[in-house]
């Protein structure tokens, strides 16, 4: 798992600051740590077929608290 952050200044436009995260549902903030948490193949059928058969594929993943993933606090 990788760790992202410190999250940048909040006037980032686009980006997942002020978004809930998918574990507990706080907003993410300037400074705080993030990961991605892989899902799955999503619908795309190419990307399963790779998935069943045990390759590489590209996921739908969700961005959550560093915490939330790992029961770890930031550094």
């Amino acid at each position: 798992m990788r760790k992202f952050g410190p999250r940048p200044s909040d006037d980032d436009e686009g980006d997942s600051i002020r978004q809930p995260c998918a574990a507990c549902q706080r907003r993410f903030l300037k400074g705080d740590y993030t990961t991605l948490v892989a899902l799955g193949p999503g619908d795309d059928e190419e990307e399963q077929q790779r998935a069943r058969r045990g390759g590489p594929y590209n996921a739908i993943a969700v961005e959550v608290h560093w915490a939330c993933a790992t029961g770890k606090e930031e550094e």
